[in-house]
């Protein structure tokens, strides 16, 4: 989707109306690009910031409860006072966090708070502090969600497969200077851990960057499934469950790992 620079309710508003086309056309699982609602607002970010109970997040489990549907991405994420409080007072820590989330039949099942900030996000967002698969009802599965610049690093996508990961979703944000590795990248981290993932980044511009989309769908051997160009649309794939099992018992890459070695 394309993303407005800090038109919260416009982006919201907009992100659901491309939902109802993507469940119309029977998707169960649905992923927006980074910080979909506000894009990377700094300008005004205290003020676009919410907490995971605010009005964002409610309006999509509203949308998951009627559709019966999981949805993940990211969004800027206010920082609780009783958080704040635990961090060490010697170092000013920003009041933010770029907050991955996950919902399910209309509940906030899983967080995750990027853990791997770049650039600018260093000096407005507080860094998450745990990688840990998310646990769904839906076909008993484990989703490990990732967040942009967090690709660059294989040992957060190996966590969540040593940690039982059934599938990767990365949300990005990915300008068109970066959009070359990105896709390379998100296709390794399929490949080295054998597991499907859905890649979701952002087309349009904004006074940052032009972004150039390409989001896409691999399964465990890296094949593309489904892919999108550079224009805004509801891009549908499917997963194949008991293929992406085979994939994983195909080799025993995880378990030949010598991490003494590394």
């Amino acid at each position: 989707m394309n993303i407005s620079l800090c038109s919260k309710h416009e982006n919201l508003e907009h992100a659901l109306s491309l939902a109802e086309e993507a469940v119309s056309k029977e998707a169960e699982l649905l992923v927006f690009p980074e910080v979909f609602s506000t894009g990377f607002c700094y300008d005004h970010i205290e003020e676009v910031a919410e907490t995971a109970s605010g009005p964002t997040i409610e309006a999509l489990c509203n949308f998951s409860r009627e559709y019966g549907c999981i949805l993940a991405g990211s969004m800027i994420e206010k920082r609780e006072q009783k958080e704040r409080g635990t961090i060490s007072s010697e170092k000013s820590v920003p009041s933010q966090y770029n907050l991955g989330f996950c919902i399910e039949s209309g509940k906030l099942v899983g967080i995750h708070r990027k853990a791997q900030l770049y650039g600018l996000e260093k000096k407005y967002f507080a860094p998450g502090d745990s990688i840990a698969p998310i646990k769904l009802q839906k076909h008993g599965l484990s989703m490990g969600l990732i967040v942009c610049n967090e690709l660059r690093y294989p040992e957060v996508s190996r966590k969540l497969a040593l940690e039982g990961a059934d599938f990767l979703v990365s949300a990005a944000y990915m300008p068109d200077f970066y959009i070359y590795p990105w896709r390379i990248m998100s296709i390794s981290r399929a490949i080295e851990n054998q597991l499907p993932h859905i890649a979701c980044t952002r087309v349009g511009k904004d006074k940052y960057s032009n972004y150039p989309g390409g989001s896409f769908i691999v399964d465990g051997w890296g094949r593309v499934l489904a892919e999108a160009g550079t224009e805004e649309c509801v891009l549908l794939g499917e997963i194949d469950l008991e293929e992406a099992k085979e994939i994983r018992q195909t080799g025993s890459i995880l378990e030949d790992r010598r991490p003494e070695l590394y």
